[in-house]
């Protein structure tokens, strides 16, 4: 089955290119993660990992659109240091990389917390009621 480097999807036997990129398929799948040996081409080190942990970097840099790729440390990238590897971006990508990857990305308050909010500010609204009216009348109770 012809697969899609770029997207890395697998596609029907009768296509030549990929309908997403319109790049040419290829016979075999994607490799599962790039290890990059070039010299700068514009990427930049966003962290230093071990190599499980850059290999689970990567794949959420890329999971969220920014491109990424991997350097072993002091190597020149022809086999994967056992002890650490370089996760590399874009430069104009690395303040968001580095956001993501600390995971200090935006977040969406869920509905659940805006219910408790909201029903605790409620409830201290109704017991500074109380304390106003018992301050006001003498009584908590209404008469």
């Amino acid at each position: 089955m012809p697969w899609c480097h770029t997207c890395r999807i697998e596609y029907p036997v009768d296509l030549d290119a990929c309908p997403e990129c319109d790049r040419p398929l290829v016979d075999a799948p994607a490799p599962e993660r790039r290890v990059y040996s070039g010299a700068s081409a514009g990427l930049v080190t966003v962290a230093i990992l071990p190599p499980e942990q850059a290999f689970v970097a990567s794949e959420r840099l890329d999971r969220d659109g920014i491109p990424s790729a991997m350097r072993e440390y002091g190597g020149d990238g022809s086999t994967m240091d056992p002890t650490a590897v370089h996760v590399l971006v874009p430069s104009t990508r690395l303040a968001e990389a580095r956001r993501l990857l600390r995971g200090r990305h935006r977040r969406t308050v869920s509905l659940m917390t805006a219910l408790m909010l909201v029903t605790a500010i409620a409830v201290f609204l109704s017991g500074v009621m109380v304390i106003t009216r018992w301050i006001l009348t003498g009584s908590p109770i209404p008469r």
